[in-house]
């Protein structure tokens, strides 16, 4: 899609459509169906507007639900190579916290596509797993696990130090794999062989792990992973188009989120699509959005914004973990923007586990205190839950700016280049009301004084970042 600016001709857009056009004799050539919206401001007006056509075409996204906005704790600081014992040994620090799930990430199973506790690390198997969740559940959390829907091991290649075997369910079914135009395998992001899902046979295959997950073993949710899409499968006794396995990846996803629901009506499925933009027929079928991989606090703030655009105002967007924010321990970005904030830390110190990890993420005595401060501090406002307002241009607008309503209640937050420099100059409150408002620095409580509305002005000076509310007097 191909945009040329220029001071005399304005801005061009065009489409290029690539791919090979045959047209039959006497016959016809439709283009794709296309939008063009001219707005204002960075990305948010034409984000919302095109959910809104999407909407009225049945692509609706899901509603949150009041769980989808509590805050997570994830075993990633662990790793590949968790341990239950682990896991369990985090809790109590985790109910002081006030952190309600707990989600059990990558590498628990022995073989993608089959989906069984790993042998070394749950030698109980899938009665230890459902152990782990019940001990999680009498501890007053919830509980939620990582996979990654349609990956199946061929037994060719591998990631990180894991080897790949071939699935118990390829030997079954060898005629369920994408295959490239060559007859090749087709492969995805981590090499894995991937499961068409046009197959009704696959389809089932998907909801009875899903029930295994949620209903045997006692999930409440899923932190479903690396999804991004899947290719055309040629050459398929089971349909006569390639293109039929992209069609159908919606409805797999459907599935999962449906029966998910059906079984657990409280529970979150979030969707990662690590480090790009969403595949926007997934949409509907997951409640929890993610930023997916940041690499700064303000990929953190920018990918908040976007979510509140396509998903809606009120969307459950998951910050990540902390730990991926400048200097680690940036919470203003994700709590101030409307997102829920999350953690992977490791407790206790434990040597042997700093020595197997890449990266070390203990909670020592002064992160406790900061961890503390902020996942209070989010309990007691949760931005998340309120009316992200398009205010300010994060493009333009210096210092970069966001607002929140919460019933007469308005939320500023402002950030300073990266969270260790330094703001010193003037901010603005807009969509105030023709009234008076007292202003409160929700981090320190320092009172900042009166101001009148509709547009309010202050000369403020801070480091990171400002977080103020607005209450009418």
């Amino acid at each position: 899609m191909p945009v040329r600016s220029s001071t005399r001709q304005g801005v061009r857009v065009a489409l290029e459509e690539r791919g090979p056009i045959v047209v039959p004799p006497g016959g016809q050539v439709a283009g794709l169906r296309t939008m063009v919206s001219l707005h204002q401001g960075d990305f948010f007006a034409p984000l919302s507007l095109y959910a809104s056509v999407m909407a009225a075409q049945g692509l609706r996204a899901a509603a949150p639900d009041a769980e989808d906005y509590a805050a997570p704790w994830c075993s990633w600081g662990y790793e590949f190579d968790v341990q239950p014992e682990e896991i369990l040994g985090v809790l109590p620090r985790l109910k002081e916290l006030g952190i309600h799930w707990v989600t059990l990430d990558d590498r628990w199973f022995d073989t993608y596509g089959d989906w069984n506790p790993r042998s070394d690390t749950f030698p109980g198997g899938a009665a230890q797993m459902r152990e782990l969740v019940q001990a999680i559940h009498a501890a007053g959390f919830s509980a939620q696990l990582w996979w990654y829907p349609l990956a199946v091991e061929d037994g060719v290649g591998g990631y990180d130090s894991h080897q790949y075997r071939l699935a118990e369910v390829l030997q079954e079914h060898p005629d369920w794999v994408c295959r490239n135009a060559d007859g090749s395998v087709a492969r995805n992001n981590r090499g894995l062989a991937i499961l068409d899902p046009a197959i009704p046979a696959v389809q089932q295959y998907i909801v009875e792990l899903t029930r295994r997950f949620v209903q045997d073993w006692g999930f409440d949710g899923h932190k479903l992973d690396n999804v991004y899409t899947v290719p055309p499968c040629y050459d398929s006794p089971y349909h006569e188009r390639p293109e039929e396995s992209l069609a159908a990846l919606a409805h797999v996803y459907r599935l999962i989120h449906e029966t998910t629901r059906q079984v657990k009506p409280h529970s979150v499925t979030q969707v990662c699509p690590c480090g790009t933009p969403p595949n926007y027929s997934l949409l509907p079928y997951y409640d929890q959005a993610v930023t997916a991989d940041p690499t700064s606090s303000a990929q953190v703030r920018q990918r908040i914004k976007f979510y509140k655009a396509l998903l809606g105002p009120r969307a459950a967007v998951f910050a990540d973990h902390v730990e991926l924010s400048d200097s680690e321990r940036d919470f203003a970005s994700a709590i101030g923007t409307g997102g829920v904030p999350g953690t992977k830390f490791v407790w206790p110190p434990d040597e042997a586990v700093r020595a197997r990890v890449n990266e070390w993420h203990g909670l020592d005595g002064e992160k406790e205190a900061l961890w503390r401060q902020w996942f209070a501090l989010y309990d007691r406002y949760r931005l998340s839950e309120g009316e992200y307002l398009n205010l300010y241009d994060i493009a333009y607008d210096r210092p970069e700016s966001h607002a929140i309503r919460k019933g007469e209640r308005l939320y500023y937050a402002f950030y300073a280049v990266g969270a260790e420099d330094g703001y010193r100059g003037t901010v603005e409150f807009r969509g105030l009301e023709a009234r008076r408002y007292r202003l409160t620095d929700i981090v320190s409580g320092q009172d900042l004084g009166i101001v009148q509305g509709p547009t309010a002005r202050r000369d403020v000076e801070f480091r990171g970042a400002l977080l103020v509310e607005a209450v009418p007097e």
